[in-house]
């Protein structure tokens, strides 16, 4: 008895002190090498993460492979001048404030290996310098509530019975609950999709009710099939080069189909493609094609593909224009003038009762803005909508040195939809670890509002998810939001897990 009490004592504190030493290591995530003047720049910015990753793990740092919960973010970059080169590190703590910087040059690649090592151990003791790991809360248990049905949509008002939507009356402030007549049994979600996919856009609809759609990651287009389950139908990969941004989808020749219009990106130019489901395969219609696209219903009428360009010195150049289709060439028509801050991917129009048109926008600060028809602003949100992961860099050498990054990254924003009654629905992504380029959202919402004629109210948001909303489809037609959310992040031993799921409005 004795010796097994004396063995229990032993466990005991061993596990004291695994538990004490584990969350004494401050927890540093490295994000992905800028690569400057070197070939295979896809290759080598995932490789030097690894290895800088690696190097830097000692017994006071812990490399994580997510920035979500890290109380250090690392940034670096590599940038060759011929056979010389130049590893450079920046960190910050998690308010942003530059904790660490560290460089380490050679002038062969048989040194790339040992300067990777020697920069991260002089990051790695000047972190643990100036960094106090985190105290880690275990959290109590609590008993379980008892599950009740509830709706998608949530009616704003005074706090009610999770079964009640709340919806304002029209001639007074007044609001009175409403017994749900849709629950969430009535929803959807699909089975777990491997990766972390980007974008998704509408397909064709059959008359046996089953719904196609294109679903897209960084590398691959993919046609799936909506029946009790999502059926993978078809699938087609692009070159390393090639990078999607984007899919949005749109019957433009008028035959039933829609077509998928893929946002490209070939290095730092544009390089789109379209292509269309023709029986259970992908068929390609046109390539290199230098233009952005995204689907919007302006005015919340017809949903066509809308188009912008981009030049030498402009992420987004010139007017947005209107993608007509003649055969299998597409042509640029019907400019669209747009309001400050405005560009293809962060607005859309909509008209009040009388008739007036407004202009609405998502600035780079997350606000969602109503512009006059004249372009005079109106209103400005108090809280921050939009919010997405999906970006694309250009070399930007004229602010590495107040940066400390040769790259500027532009993030694609999240669609604003009109609906056919005018109500505008933004969806909004939110995370406790979001500083500059650095972006770890962990919930969404989509919000409606509708002009009140000098303001926005909101008409009602869908119940939080836990999940990043990567895009969405809103069919007003079936008055549903189709969503692709983002389960679990891609990280260095995973790709990612993702879901898509069906939110009914009513």
């Amino acid at each position: 008895m004795k010796r097994l009490s004396l063995l229990c004592a032993v466990l005991l504190v061993a596990l004291s002190t695994a538990s004490t030493l584990l969350a004494a290591q401050i927890r540093v995530y490295v994000s992905e090498f800028a690569i400057t003047g070197a070939a295979n720049k896809d290759e080598l910015k995932s490789t030097l993460q690894t290895l800088f990753a690696s190097r830097l793990s000692n017994d006071s740092v812990l490399s994580v492979d997510s920035p979500v919960g890290a109380d250090v973010l690392v940034k670096g970059s590599y940038i060759a001048f011929g056979k010389i080169f130049s590893l450079d590190a920046v960190a910050r703590d998690a308010s942003g404030r530059v904790i660490a910087r560290s460089f380490q040059q050679g002038e062969s690649q048989d040194e790339l290996i040992p300067a990777a090592g020697k920069l991260g151990q002089a990051m790695a003791a000047e972190i643990a310098e100036k960094i106090k790991p985190g105290v880690v809360m275990v959290p109590q248990p609590v008993a379980a509530p008892v599950a009740v049905p509830v709706s998608d949509v949530v009616r704003p008002s005074a706090p009610q019975a999770a079964s009640d939507v709340i919806k304002a009356s029209t001639t007074s402030d007044i609001v009175k609950p409403q017994n749900l007549t849709q629950t969430a049994s009535g929803g959807w979600m699909s089975q777990r999709l491997t990766g972390t996919l980007i974008g998704i856009a509408a397909g064709k609809k059959a008359d046996d009710g089953a719904r196609d759609f294109y679903i897209a990651d960084e590398q691959a287009l993919r046609l799936y099939r909506k029946g009790d389950a999502l059926k993978l139908v078809a699938e087609v990969s692009f070159s390393p080069r090639e990078r999607v941004i984007g899919v949005d989808s749109a019957d433009l020749d008028g035959d039933g189909t829609p077509e998928a219009y893929v946002t490209i990106m070939d290095g730092e130019s544009l390089s789109s493609q379209v292509w269309v489901a023709e029986k259970n395969s992908l068929k390609r219609i046109a390539a290199k094609l230098p233009y952005y696209f995204r689907g919007i219903a302006l005015e919340g009428a017809n949903y066509t593909i809308y188009a912008q360009q981009m030049s030498t010195d402009a992420d987004y150049y010139g007017d947005v224009y209107e993608l007509v289709r003649n055969g299998d060439r597409f042509e640029l028509k019907n400019p669209i003038k747009l309001p400050r801050f405005g560009y293809l991917y962060n607005f859309n129009r909509f008209r009040d009762a009388s008739g007036s048109s407004y202009t609405a926008v998502i600035n780079e600060d997350g606000y969602l803005i109503i512009y006059s028809a004249a372009g005079e602003e109106l209103w400005r949100s108090a809280d921050k909508f939009g919010g997405s992961e999906t970006y694309f860099k250009r070399e930007d050498l004229s602010k590495v040195i107040v940066t400390g990054d040769p790259f500027r990254w532009i993030f694609m924003e999240q669609r604003i939809t009109v609906s056919p009654t005018g109500e505008l629905i933004v969806p909004k992504n939110e995370g406790m670890f979001v500083v500059g380029n650095n972006r770890a959202y962990k919930k969404s919402s989509l919000y409606a509002f509708s002009w009140n004629g000098s303001s926005l109210d909101e008409v009602w948001h869908t119940k939080q998810s836990q999940n990043y909303l990567a895009d969405y489809v809103y069919e007003p037609g079936a008055k549903e939001i189709v969503a692709l959310e983002v389960v679990k992040k891609e990280g260095l031993l995973n790709k990612g897990t993702s879901i898509v799921t069906v939110k009914r409005l009513e």
